[in-house]
């Protein structure tokens, strides 16, 4: 009589544990370490194990972090509702992208409930433990200061231990195991961006950029990427950087500031539209034309662009698509299938700013 591999059974008693309840869905199972020792046998077997129940959808591992039981014995029903967190709703382009998430998701049925962190941290983390209490389908979320360490990455965790699928638009959290993203490609972004200043002529070419976003972080690496491979100067001096705290007071309170940093400059990429425009009021406050004293370019080409005065060369941010992209891949999800990120491309819409 062939004997039972001990991995098999090992499997056998963490399952029965799991479905008996001696584990709840979301508890984290002990580690290896203690399973070895617990049950007297190697790690390579207890790994066997925990991959056998990981590949019936019983617990998830997550890096870092643990591994987590994924099993409910009585499965709640759907409810049809799927979270959105995003840093706003109704400013600049976000009522765009969540049109593109509403349209995929009401086709299928479901509907949204909306949550704005306002890039704070404090407010995710209210909105996360919200949605670990009342039951979700899904969440589709835009991360908060999301080039900064996060300290809600355990709350996205759970969810995620709990059966909630979630993919992330514009940015991601870097802490977080291979998580399902959908963005723009901001580095290319940032390079492609230069590389149409350098085309038409313009050597001296400053930056305004947001440190706490990762979209900043991207744009800035694209910048400065273009100027070296031109053999063009990184000034540091012309790189202007604000936070979410700082935006107003950076663009309204220290204007002489900005315009000493940016002396020299004859273009300036911003890392959005209403950055430019508010640097294109600076400039005309101090007689200085656009483009011909200095060229103004910036990201996502919102309705800002197209009204301001020269209205603005901008890249096209793909707003709706990328909403229902994310839509789209969140259902995949839900239905149990596996997705993965993707990038989306910029666009130059040349407008007179440049």
């Amino acid at each position: 009589m062939t004997a039972i591999p001990k991995y098999k059974i090992l499997a056998e008693t963490l399952r029965s544990d799991i479905v008996c309840g001696v584990y709840q869905n979301g508890d984290t199972l002990p580690s290896e370490n203690e399973l070895a020792e617990k049950y007297r046998l190697s790690r390579h077997t207890v790994r066997q194990a925990i991959s056998q129940l990981e590949a019936e959808s019983l617990i998830v591992r997550v890096r870092g972090s643990g591994t987590y039981v994924s099993y409910r014995k009585n499965r709640a029903p759907r409810t049809m509702t799927v979270g959105v967190i995003t840093t706003y709703i109704s400013d600049y382009i976000f009522p765009t992208i969540l049109s593109g998430i509403e349209k995929t998701l009401s086709e299928k049925g479901y509907s949204m409930n909306l949550s704005a962190t306002r890039n704070r941290t404090e407010n995710e983390k209210r909105i996360l433990h919200e949605y670990l209490e009342k039951p979700i389908d899904g969440l589709i979320v835009e991360g908060t200061k999301s080039a900064l360490p996060n300290p809600n990455i355990a709350l996205y965790e759970k969810l995620g231990a709990s059966g909630v699928p979630i993919v992330f638009i514009n940015s991601y959290y870097r802490e977080l195991d291979a998580p399902i993203s959908v963005l723009m490609e901001d580095r290319e972004g940032g390079r492609q961006a230069v590389r149409y200043l350098i085309d038409r002529g313009y050597r001296n070419i400053g930056g305004i950029f947001k440190s706490d976003d990762m979209q900043g972080a991207e744009r800035y690496a694209g910048y400065s990427r273009a100027l070296t491979d031109a053999d063009l100067p990184i000034h540091d001096e012309a790189v202007v950087w604000y936070t979410t705290e700082s935006r107003q007071m950076i663009l309204e309170q220290t204007e002489e500031i900005i315009m000493e940093r940016l002396c020299g400059c004859d273009a300036v990429l911003c890392y959005n539209d209403e950055v430019a425009a508010k640097l294109i009021d600076i400039l005309a406050r101090r007689k200085i034309s656009v483009p011909d004293g200095m060229a103004v370019m910036s990201f996502d080409d919102s309705g800002i662009a197209k009204f301001v005065v020269p209205p603005l060369t901008s890249l096209l941010h793909a707003k709706k698509e990328m909403g229902a992209i994310a839509a789209k891949k969140l259902l995949q999800m839900m239905a149990g299938k596996k997705e993965s990120p993707v990038l989306l491309p910029w666009k130059i819409s040349i407008r007179k700013s440049t």
